[in-house]
């Protein structure tokens, strides 16, 4: 087997043209089609300054106005871009200013609905069948970046996907990865791996990360270097991939407006060979933008912003924030918040979402990013520039 290199390049201040590749890959980009759930908040919101006592304040006041317990597994949000929107600006970033060709993959949360709409249009074949798979294990769960499923069987394939996380049956999980490995062109990478979506703390969710490497690292293609997590967490993804052998690929995981963070470089010229160089010969290079230079608090702000944002030209239905909020207040049915507030957001939550939309806003980033640097936040550790390998 060969061993697995990856090379880091880094850009700093503005995005400039490469030279060397002749392709850029975009990969992990969510579109309107994710539900994202919001049982994250309380957890984010903790973590911001000023942030927290402004949410903390709204939870109780609607908890003393209804007597009702905020539940926020029982809410979830879509991002507030469209599947063409999505592969027209990750296109354009790739393109028009790094100035090589682009491949971009779309991976919606266990749905392909988000391709499947590209795939209506012109250049069909081109947009590749991809989600990112949730997946149960040992109390907590994975994401795996499925890019690229056989057009032929993606329906049949997504549905024994949706199966395996709806109704977790560890004995299948090996049946069900080797069945995505069997088609040449199809990439699996393990995204954001030292992401603790389960509060399990930072050692037992590395070990069942070792865990769960160890019984399907032979099934794993890569592991991601994610542009919205922090650097503790992609250099723990380097280390870690560096130990089990793999390669490491960027993934912008974006949910708002702008393009993401990090992109692949690569001198194949479209997908199939793009996978056989991950793949076969084991060999990455990715891009961080200059972009991941400011504090990835900044950054999680301004896609709140992008979030709750106003979208006069969007469809009906997806252009206010209420539209694209959803609870189950009744223990059984979905609706969007537009539903119960008919009239509009109530006042006494209007200062909350004017607020969310005035942190992540151009004017405000400066004066942010100088705050977050005096408390000396930990997205500005910075990356090395240089190759690791595996053997």
């Amino acid at each position: 087997m060969k061993s697995a290199q990856t090379q880091i390049h880094r850009q700093h201040g503005t995005i400039q043209p490469v030279s060397g590749f002749c392709t850029g890959v975009s990969l992990h980009s969510h579109t309107h089609h994710s539900k994202e759930s919001a049982e994250f908040i309380p957890l984010f919101v903790q973590r911001v300054p000023v942030l927290n006592k402004v949410v903390s304040s709204a939870v109780r006041r609607y908890e003393d106005r209804t007597g009702i317990a905020l539940d926020f597994h029982r809410i979830y949000w879509t991002p507030p871009v469209s599947p063409a929107f999505v592969l027209q600006s990750e296109t354009q970033q790739i393109e028009e200013k790094l100035g090589i060709a682009s491949l971009v993959s779309i991976t919606d949360h266990d749905t392909i609905a988000g391709a499947l709409e590209l795939r209506r249009g012109d250049g069909a074949a081109a947009i590749p069948i991809s989600l990112e798979w949730t997946v149960p294990f040992a109390g907590t769960s994975f994401h795996l970046g499925v890019h690229h499923l056989p057009p032929v069987h993606s329906a049949e394939i997504m549905r024994e996907l949706s199966s395996y996380t709806s109704e977790p049956n560890h004995e299948l999980l090996g049946d069900l990865l080797a069945l995505l490995g069997r088609s040449p062109e199809t990439l699996l990478v393990l995204n954001h791996p030292g992401c603790d979506f389960f509060g399990l703390g930072r050692a037992k969710h590395e070990a069942c990360l070792r865990d769960f490497l160890s019984q399907w690292r032979c099934h794993i293609h890569a592991l991601e270097f994610n542009a919205l997590r922090p650097p503790s967490e992609n250099n723990q993804a380097l280390r870690i991939a560096e130990e089990f052998g793999l390669p490491v690929v960027s993934g912008g995981d974006r949910h708002g407006c702008r393009p993401n963070g990090a992109v692949n470089l690569t001198q194949a010229r479209c997908w199939g060979d793009y996978v056989a160089q991950i793949r076969n010969d084991r060999l990455s290079n990715l891009l961080i933008l200059p972009v991941c230079e400011e504090p990835v608090r900044l950054r999680e702000l301004q896609t709140v912003a992008d979030v709750v944002r106003h979208y006069p030209n969007y469809r009906y239905g997806h252009r206010q924030f209420t539209d694209r909020v959803f609870v189950d207040l009744e223990g059984y049915s979905w609706h969007p918040l537009s539903f119960y507030w008919s009239g509009g957001m109530p006042l006494w939550l209007r200062p909350l979402f004017y607020g969310l939309g005035l942190l992540g806003s151009n004017q405000a980033r400066p004066v942010l990013r100088c705050f977050l640097s005096l408390l000396k936040d930990k997205a500005f550790t910075t990356y090395p520039s240089e190759v690791i390998s595996a053997e």
